[in-house]
């Protein structure tokens, strides 16, 4: 697949995130353009245009995508702006006494999408996927690498559909219907991998970086993801066999954080050894 070359004089800018600058067509103000940073792997760029092209097809909500492009440089895809649109990150943000409601709906769209036969020959298997990134993880101490060695194994290859970033900042609400974005990672597999992408956020990141991510505090996202935890499950929700595959499906994500950046191992490493003291510290520390 070629990209198609655009003149970038016919967009305007419209906002910026960690890997990508995104645009608005100065002709159809209903049109947008995500553009990835000079440098950024043309692969993973293909390959979310794709996911995102393929959500759609399967009749799962979520603004439609078009071409696949580049300005010579960069590469990326356009699609259809939603005008008027608000995160449920936002909404949260601005309305805290919605959580419970906000949950509900949240928990209805995890609950259906994880309930989607998955395309195995056109997706991603998430077990295969995390299996080979981490390869023989010499990248962290041999009793941390023997750890997820064993997490991997509680973890089956369901053929169901994932979102792979699910968090709240990732569901869009527009004239009263719900739609998912930030599809760049779509795959198939547990959707315990997608719960964990909600731990990881309400337990293992420094506060700032909730705040700037997702608009709310570390305390108020905990609190989110129990309110849905106990939409999505139900009375098993406090259960500790739910808990502990949410915890070590979460701890093989941390390990592939390390991988990407090594910096990275001094916070996730005392997590993924069990360590919560030590943990807590290094979490507090990087919040300022």
């Amino acid at each position: 697949m070629e990209a198609k070359k655009i003149d970038l004089n016919e967009w305007g800018y419209y906002g910026e995130g960690g890997t990508a600058t995104s645009f608005c067509n100065k002709r159809d103000g209903n049109l947008y353009l995500k553009l990835n940073k000079s440098g950024y792997p043309e692969q993973l760029t293909r390959e979310e245009f794709l996911a995102s092209k393929l959500f759609g097809e399967m009749g799962l909500p979520t603004p439609p995508v078009y071409e696949y492009v580049t300005d010579g440089d960069r590469f990326g895809y356009t699609g259809e702006r939603v005008k008027g649109k608000i995160s449920f990150a936002r909404i949260l943000s601005q309305d805290l006494g919605r959580m419970e409601e906000i949950a509900g709906r949240f928990a209805a769209m995890a609950g259906n999408l994880h309930k989607t036969k998955a395309d195995t020959s056109r997706m991603k298997s998430c077990l295969e996927h995390f299996t080979g990134y981490l390869g023989d993880m010499s990248f962290v101490p041999s009793d941390v690498a023997d750890r997820i060695r064993e997490y991997l194994k509680e973890f089956s290859d369901e053929p169901f559909c994932l979102h792979g970033d699910m968090n709240p900042g990732n569901v869009i609400n527009f004239e009263g219907h719900d739609y998912w974005i930030g599809i760049n990672s779509f795959m198939y597999g547990d959707p315990f991998w997608d719960m964990a992408t909600m731990y990881i956020i309400a337990n293992c990141m420094p506060a700032k970086a909730v705040r700037k991510l997702y608009h709310l505090s570390p305390s108020q996202y905990r609190k989110f993801f129990d309110a849905f935890g106990k939409h999505y499950f139900g009375d098993t929700w406090n259960s500790p066999q739910i808990r502990n595959r949410i915890r070590n499906a979460a701890k093989v994500k941390c390990c592939a954080l390390i991988k990407k950046d090594p910096g990275n191992a001094s916070l996730y490493v005392p997590f993924i050894r069990g360590n919560w003291f030590a943990f807590r510290l290094r979490l507090v520390f990087r919040s300022f």
